[in-house]
């Protein structure tokens, strides 16, 4: 059998220019964020204003960075669409006490890991009581094992839950309606212009170095395309290719 290089390569847009461009060997997309926008400030010695993307990157630890960098989040998480759509809704809220609080009001009550292994850094597992009798309980341990029981024991990062939140309400705000659908025009327009009217869907070169190069050169002949594209039609130059209209109103999950 033939063995075959695989590369995850990366890109960011801004205003339709593809502003930054990576190539990395990582599986996920979890751990290339941060990497990715420090390139961008190696190269234009400032972090970008507003940061959106999918739910491939919505960890912990990219909330995080973005904090640190004063990045505004706009970046999904794993469970967004479920929480969109009903069927696997926000379970577990920090009140102001910094509590954490289950559908139900309920608090929990912080308990030693024990046998349970610890998977996350900086989260504690919470003890839940009251689950028999709570009109959520087929939502929130639909997969949970050893449901006869009249608790849940879930692992939870109190900080990660407000920063979910965070990008919760930044996504669902109408400038955040805005960023969404642009991001989904300009990043994934992008990758498509490149696949389909390039005619560019197979890496011809292998090692980091060459294939950063090769995808440099995609990227590089993309802009003067669209550099002289906006040159001559100086009308379509604009930052946001879709605005919400007056109809467009706060998104409520």
């Amino acid at each position: 059998n033939d063995e075959y290089a695989a590369y995850n390569i990366q890109i960011m847009v801004s205003a339709g220019l593809i502003t930054m461009y990576g190539v990395y060997q990582n599986r996920t997309d979890y751990h290339t964020l941060p990497n990715m926008i420090e390139r961008y400030y190696d190269n234009y010695n400032s972090y970008p204003l507003n940061l959106c993307a999918d739910a491939g990157y919505g960890i912990y630890d990219n909330y995080r960075y973005l904090d640190e960098k004063k990045i505004n989040n706009y970046v999904k998480y794993q469970n967004w669409q479920g929480e969109a759509t009903g069927k696997n809704p926000q379970r577990y809220f920090v009140d102001e006490n910094n509590n954490v609080n289950c559908l139900n009001g309920n608090i929990g009550k912080i308990i030693p890991f024990g046998k349970i292994h610890q998977r996350n850094k900086g989260s504690y597992l919470y003890h839940f009581e009251g689950c028999l009798n709570c009109k959520h309980e087929k939502i929130c341990r639909k997969k949970r094992k050893n449901r006869d029981n009249d608790y849940t024991d879930v692992e939870l990062s109190p900080k990660c839950v407000l920063y979910k939140k965070q990008a919760r309400e930044n996504l669902q705000s109408i400038p955040g309606i805005e960023i969404r659908v642009n991001r989904s025009i300009q990043v994934e327009g992008a990758f498509g212009n490149i696949k389909q009217n390039y005619g560019f869907a197979r890496l011809k070169r292998r090692g980091l170095n060459n294939v950063g190069s090769e995808i440099m050169m995609v990227c590089l002949s993309v802009n003067i395309r669209k550099f002289f594209t906006l040159k001559n039609n100086p009308d379509k130059a604009k930052s946001k290719y879709w605005l919400a209209d007056e109809n467009t109103h706060t998104e409520v999950f």
